[in-house]
């Protein structure tokens, strides 16, 4: 039997980044637990990595997402050497759904294992993958031809197309990515494959195509919201191809910025800073003001992580100005609440350190929610929550709790179920005072919810 060699190569990343055995063991953990993935790894499983044992999928790409986190540098796989060199398969052919086939037979496949029982499995138990630039825009002359010579496309499958659009981005707002989720996957992978495989005129098909790239955009992010931030990779990945064959320019945008959003979500700022500055040099000056604002909002957030200030706050108030020119009709994909603006504010004025001003713009963003908006009023009170209890307003924090959790038992949802955790464990220290006993105690009365898998 072959003895193990030592995997100096992960010596070598260790070295770089300057960590020890536990601090990789930790960072792999926390950034699987992002991904809804709950792992026990420690000091002496990187000993026996670093002899030679190699951990299976996908926890070596979660090596090599640490080491990239850490660096400031894609680090790939192979360099991880927790992997075996790949070898070339011989086989020109690529599978189906990839970069050979239309957007809507990538959607299609796709779509269609995400609805399958087994191969879904595969689906949510991969990880995030780091890219190492962002997509360019390069518009296609003409949305893939029919395949089928199927029934012709009308208006009114259009109409439909936008309905599903408001219904399923309603349903998110008030209940959660999780909730419907696989109702969505499975309108795609029938009724919207079988309409963009189809005949129709080309002004139409353009329109058809843009429709279901924002479907798959919708359905991306409620992938993301339900913890399952791969599946939402590659949902964004197919809905820049959608937006590229209908030449729709805005959505290839407004996706680009959720994309930034989840790269910063699991902690890769620089990514996420590549991909909010292409999508708002991919928008260009001639956007419209909304589309702007929203654009110039993450921008705004990516910089006050990075350590720049004057950056962030020259586009947060780039942002407002564009918001007030705004008279886009409301929308998911054509209009910017101010709610929404007052929460992305409050955010940067956190990563800026400015405690008071983020407790005025989440305040406001919190008021102007509406009562049935279950989903973003509860992330607004809970983010507003821990703000004040970070400077001491242990009162106020608790009746943001509390109003949270009016909130929390209408949701299927990731991030709420995170706040829900965090909101016991913030609370832990204080479980003395009648207040926040009572807040604690309300808590404890929902269900335990496990991570997403």
């Amino acid at each position: 039997m072959a003895r193990k060699q030592p995997n100096r190569r992960l010596a070598a990343l260790l070295d770089e980044a300057d960590w020890n055995r536990a601090e990789l063991a930790r960072a792999v953990n926390d950034l699987g637990a992002a991904q809804g993935l709950s792992l026990r790894y420690d000091r002496t499983s990187v000993a026996h990595w670093l002899t030679g044992s190699r951990p299976r999928p996908p926890v070596p790409d979660l090596v090599a997402a640490a080491f990239s986190r850490r660096s400031g540098r894609l680090v790939t796989v192979d360099e991880t050497g927790l992997v075996r060199p790949r070898q070339p398969t011989g086989d020109p052919t690529p599978p189906p759904g990839s970069a050979a086939d239309g957007a809507g037979d990538r959607l299609a496949a796709l779509s269609r294992a995400d609805t399958d029982p087994v191969r879904r499995v595969q689906l949510t138990g991969s990880v995030y993958e780091l890219a190492a630039t962002a997509p360019f825009w390069h518009p296609a002359r003409h949305p893939t031809a029919s395949k089928t010579g199927g029934p012709q496309a009308t208006s009114g499958d259009l109409e439909r197309l936008h309905r599903m659009i408001r219904l399923f981005a309603d349903l998110m707002e008030r209940h959660g990515g999780d909730h419907a989720r696989s109702a969505l996957a499975a309108y795609l992978a029938e009724d919207i494959s079988r309409l963009l495989a189809g005949s129709a005129v080309p002004s139409l098909r353009r329109e058809l195509f843009a429709g279901a790239g924002q479907l798959t955009h919708l359905l991306a992010r409620m992938s993301m919201d339900a913890g399952h931030h791969s599946v939402a990779q590659n949902y964004f990945a197919t809905a820049l191809d959608l937006a590229r064959e209908a030449g729709d320019r805005r959505l290839f945008a407004i996706t680009l910025r959720a994309m930034s959003l989840q790269a910063l979500f699991l902690g890769f700022r620089e990514h996420a800073g590549q991909l909010s500055e292409a999508a708002v040099d991919i928008a260009g000056s001639r956007a419209e003001p909304a589309t702007r604002a929203f654009l110039l909002s993450q921008r705004a957030l990516t910089h006050a992580h990075a350590r720049q200030p004057r950056r962030a706050v020259r586009d947060l108030t780039t942002a407002e100005a564009q918001h007030d020119r705004a008279t886009s009709p409301a929308g998911p994909f054509s209009g910017y609440p101010r709610a929404g603006l007052d929460f992305q504010r409050g955010r940067v004025h956190l990563a800026l350190g400015n405690t008071a001003e983020a407790v005025r713009a989440l305040t406001s963003s919190a008021d102007d929610r509406a009562d049935d908006r279950h989903r973003s009023s509860a992330l607004t009170r809970a983010r507003l929550a821990e703000t004040l209890l970070s400077v001491g307003h242990l009162d106020e924090s608790c009746v943001h709790w509390n109003l949270f959790l009016d909130h929390y038992p209408s949701l299927r949802s990731a991030p709420a179920d995170q706040a829900h955790r965090r909101l016991l464990t913030s609370l832990r220290g204080f479980r003395r005072q009648p207040q926040a006993a009572a807040v604690i105690h309300r808590a404890r009365t929902f269900p335990r919810r496990r991570p997403a898998h």
